[in-house]
């Protein structure tokens, strides 16, 4: 980019017209390690090993591993087992040193202040986290499928919600 064109960035980025979407690229290990979300689709898989016609053989592709790993699961297992095995796989993956767990460029895009919106693809807190150590948060959490009692939308983020809905359908 030229100067211009990253002096036009900043500006955007000052004036809200910026909007980060994070997706699990952002994730990757600077160490080497595994993605977060190949990580994260290995243990379902490693749990529910054996089960008759599970393929554990076959590679996940990249940074879609999470969502293949329960397109295999999903035909052989309890809808709601699955949800909490892939619960419990990200608690354990998540605990632990926010330091060492959390990617440098998540923890650098956190540190731009003037982002007003940040959105992440994926089903982690890690970007949170950060934002968390360094600003008040107002996080909204969206899922269509998640039931309502397990959302941790706050009442305005929730009226938000139902007039973006509203205005979508309209």
């Amino acid at each position: 980019m030229n100067e211009a064109a990253w002096r036009r960035l900043l500006s955007q980025i000052r004036d809200g017209m910026v909007v980060p979407v994070v997706g699990p690229q952002l994730l990757v290990g600077a160490d080497g390690q595994l993605p977060l979300q190949a990580r994260l689709a290995r243990l379902p898989l490693e749990w529910h090993e054996g089960t008759e016609g599970l393929d554990t053989e076959t590679p996940l592709p990249p940074f879609g591993e999470l969502n293949e790993a329960v397109a295999r699961l999903k035909p052989r297992a309890n809808l709601q087992d699955l949800y909490g095995d892939v619960h419990a796989a990200l608690q354990e993956l998540t605990r632990g040193d926010d330091d060492v767990l959390v990617p440098l460029p998540l923890r650098q895009l956190a540190q731009i202040t003037d982002f007003k919106l940040l959105v992440t693809l994926t089903p982690d807190d890690l970007l949170a986290r950060c934002l968390r150590r360094r600003c008040a948060l107002n996080e909204i959490v969206h899922s269509p499928r998640l039931p309502t009692s397990e959302g941790r939308t706050r009442p305005a983020a929730r009226r938000w919600a139902r007039r973006t809905r509203a205005t979508r359908t309209a």
